[in-house]
């Protein structure tokens, strides 16, 4: 009997706790026939992300580990979590947190009170309202900003 593996990443809570954002509604996607018929399935995968409702989830299934869409979704402001269930079979949670590089400091908190230390710790304050991207905050103090959206991330999900 095999035992799935599951490689928990961007420090995802469990399974239906509490501000669990993979427990919205889930948009399943089977890519495994497509790319065993030599298609590439990034149009269709594109496709479903951009119809999911506000708060929807992605659940892909591939017959490898997807990581290269990682970086691709996690610009668009997705979080995931994977599991393999077996040798060729990996599904993978997509969730969107809404932390983009245009979105305003003060929506960040608001959405995600748990990154509230996280922007402490890089000296970001509800200033002018909160109002600023956070590009623009990033910028303003000397912060980098994909590792500022990345630990905003898992502080969302975690």
């Amino acid at each position: 009997m095999t035992h799935p593996i599951t490689l928990w990443t961007d420090a995802t809570p469990a399974p239906g706790a509490a501000g669990d954002l993979f427990a919205g509604h889930v948009t399943p996607l089977d890519v495994r026939s497509m790319i065993a018929m030599g298609e590439e399935p990034f149009e269709a995968i594109m496709t479903t992300v951009t119809a999911l409702p506000e708060g929807g989830v992605l659940e892909l299934t591939a017959p490898f580990e997807p990581v290269p869409l990682y970086k691709v979704l996690a610009e668009r402001g997705f979080a995931h979590r994977t599991e393999q269930r077996g040798p060729a079979e990996f599904v993978v949670r997509f969730a969107q947190t809404g932390i983009l590089p245009s979105t305003p400091v003060r929506d960040v908190l608001a959405r995600h009170p748990a990154t509230a230390s996280v922007l402490a710790e890089f000296g970001f304050d509800l200033c002018c309202g909160g109002k600023h991207p956070l590009e623009f905050a990033a910028q303003a103090h000397g912060v980098d900003l994909p590792s500022l959206l990345a630990r905003l991330r898992a502080a969302a999900i975690g």
